[in-house]
């Protein structure tokens, strides 16, 4: 994902994000806004029923006066409970607004006025009669007045809740058609976004669909550079094979035929002559050497390979007694440890063994006391197999020339060899599907890593290397004469 497509989608959630939080506050702002509404109009019943309850009193004290039955004395029992309760509550309902607050001071002593008269009344009919209690409430009838300052009271402050019920409705109304316009723009904006979103993403998968139509062009050029590669790899090796096969029986041809001079005209030839040809047939037969190695290396890219489980101890054995020869006579510690067993072709390990044996001996020439171990390790969850030494070493900035055809990091004066051995122990390992590195210090030793998987076994053709009868009966030649 680009990062204008992650910026947009930013975006597009960031955009939801705040409308379901606008939502939210809309609700509670709702609720809260329902809540006053509600209170509003409780305060209206409240009053209404105030009303009420005290004409019910009165209903009750005039009954009572007329009759002195003591069933519309409990009606005005009942009235009074109600109004003390009415007068309780109405605080309550009425703790936000600070002028109906003051308005319930002023109503609260008129109606207990209007509540002793009434209970003086009821009180003189009890003690003295139906006269006494006519006469006592004609007297002191003020009744009238009480209920007219009472009921200005309620009204004026029904006015006060009337007035902000309608202004708390009109402000919950504005409030919601406020957030309705947001949320309906912020869903208008979130669309566009996820539109845009989408014609982004359109665009992306048409460059993706380039890319990988490009991607499967570039897969199949390289797929068929490495069948041309492979085929040269081929051509290359049986070339090498033809050459290195073609140099044999003129390099023994010399060799045989300078060892005649040295043999029939020696006692002709002066010390500087014979010098010559010590030099010729040392260099034919390490020429042969190398052609030899050579071969061999071409052979092993061309063999096909025989994997079958076996413990590495073997092949690892069967090295060291053919480089047993190489160290004889010399004080050679050897520390070998058990190791694991593979999937391999034990010829070619073996061959692998000997030639890393071979170099830990030929370095470790000149120590008194040479160490050479073999062990395995874990690096990464892989098995290693290790072959270390205490040897000369070398600098790790050449440690990419070691494995390369005729790559040397030592003179040949001080260390004999061809340059090939390493090359050959690569490609070993390599056909066996594993690596190998090395890791030294100069004057410290070296120790040689190779892994080994489950190689793919994809054995090439070998290429037909025409050998002619004349150059086979030349190779079988002898040519030094007794």
């Amino acid at each position: 994902m680009t990062s204008s497509s992650k910026a947009i989608a930013a975006c597009a959630l960031l955009m939801v994000v705040c409308i379901g939080a606008l939502s939210y506050w809309s609700e509670v702002r709702n609720d809260r806004d329902r809540g006053w509404v509600t209170r509003t109009l409780h305060v209206v019943e409240k009053l209404q029923a105030l009303r009420i309850d005290i004409t019910q009193c009165e209903t009750g004290q005039r009954g009572y006066m007329l009759t002195g039955q003591d069933r519309y004395l409990e009606l005005y029992r009942a009235g009074v409970d109600q109004v003390r309760q009415d007068m309780k509550e109405l605080p309550d309902l009425t703790a936000d607004n600070p002028r109906e607050r003051e308005a319930i001071k002023q109503l609260d002593p008129l109606i207990a006025s209007r509540l002793a008269e009434l209970n003086e009344g009821i009180l003189v009919r009890k003690e003295s009669g139906l006269l006494a209690g006519v006469e006592a409430v004609t007297r002191a009838n003020n009744g009238e007045r009480w209920m007219g300052q009472i009921a200005a009271q309620i009204g004026e402050m029904r006015d006060t809740e009337a007035g902000l019920l309608s202004s708390r409705l009109e402000t919950a109304a504005a409030s919601t058609r406020k957030i309705k316009v947001v949320i309906a723009l912020g869903n208008t904006l979130a669309i566009l976004i996820l539109l845009i979103k989408y014609f982004v993403i359109q665009r992306e998968i048409g460059k993706r669909n380039l890319a990988e139509a490009s991607l499967k062009l570039s897969n199949e050029q390289l797929v068929r550079r490495t069948a041309e590669l492979s085929e040269t790899n081929i051509e290359l090796e049986s070339f090498a094979y033809s050459v290195a096969h073609d140099l044999r029986a003129p390099l023994r041809h010399i060799a045989g035929y300078s060892g005649v001079v040295v043999q029939d005209y020696g006692p002709r030839l002066d010390a500087e002559g014979l010098r010559f040809l010590g030099k010729i047939t040392h260099s034919a037969k390490q020429m042969g050497r190398l052609v030899d190695d050579l071969l061999s290396l071409s052979q092993i890219g061309r063999q096909e390979l025989s994997f079958e489980d076996t413990p590495l101890d073997v092949p690892l054995s069967q090295a060291m007694e053919d480089v047993a020869p190489e160290w004889a006579g010399r004080k050679v510690e050897w520390q070998v440890g058990e190791l694991f067993r593979a999937e391999c072709d034990s010829g070619l390990l073996k061959q692998v063994f000997v030639n890393l044996l071979s170099n830990a001996v030929k370095y470790t020439r000149k120590q008194e006391h040479a160490v050479i171990e073999v062990g395995q390790t874990r690096q990464n969850g892989e098995r290693v197999v290790f072959v270390r030494d205490n040897g000369v070493g070398f600098e790790m900035q050449h440690a990419g020339k070691l494995f390369g055809v005729f790559q040397r990091l030592h003179k040949a004066l001080d260390f004999e060899g061809t340059g090939v051995g390493l090359a050959t122990v690569q490609r070993i390992i390599r056909r066996h599907g594993g690596r190998i590195w090395a890791e030294a210090e100069l004057g410290r030793g070296a120790t040689f890593f190779f892994t080994l998987s489950s190689p793919e076994n994809k054995p090439r053709e070998p290429a037909e290397v025409p050998l002619k009868e004349k150059k086979e009966k030349e190779e079988e030649m002898h040519v030094a004469r007794s």
